[in-house]
């Protein structure tokens, strides 16, 4: 094994260990919401509104296009699968550029500037488009890396006992 490709591989390992030890952490972080319009100035929020059902957090930054593509897919998978909570987090991106590209997506799922307790449990150099799916009592359940396609993850879903998808 190449020390570039030991690497990664420890950096994966380090990345679920962190994810699966404090999982339900990520519903307590504090973090700037991106979409919001009820209120001017910068809005902090948690993700604990949404504990309780399976969320999906969709990890986007400026100028990705698999991240757009990943977008896409999304929102399309929504009609099928309806008790689906996607939540977008960006990373390495200011503010500004975030804003413009859910903008640009039409973006409609809830989104948040990633905490930085976060961005330190997935790495610097975030790996993009990036997925946790959590079930309904906040245990990660899966996570993906690249790019998924709509009917690979609804076949993650099947097979982690979502019934979150109609058939």
């Amino acid at each position: 094994m190449t020390f570039k490709l030991s690497k990664l591989v420890s950096m994966f390992f380090m990345l679920t260990l962190c994810l699966s030890v404090n999982a339900s952490e990520i519903y307590q972080q504090a973090m700037v919401r991106l979409d919001s319009k009820d209120a001017p100035g910068v809005q902090v929020e948690t993700l604990a509104p949404y504990s309780g059902r399976p969320m999906l957090v969709s990890f986007f930054m400026p100028k990705c296009r698999w991240c757009q593509r990943q977008h896409k897919t999304l929102k399309q998978m929504q009609a099928n699968c309806p008790s689906l909570q996607p939540v977008m987090l960006g990373v390495q991106g200011s503010k500004r550029h975030l804003k413009q590209e859910l903008k640009r997506e039409k973006n409609t799922f809830p989104a948040y500037i990633a905490s930085p307790a976060i961005v330190k449990a997935i790495g610097a150099k975030s790996p993009v488009p990036m997925m946790l799916m959590f079930n309904g009592q906040g245990q990660l359940v899966f996570k993906t890396q690249g790019y998924t396609p709509q009917e690979k993850l609804a076949k993650l879903f099947y097979e982690t006992g979502l019934d979150i998808c109609q058939a």
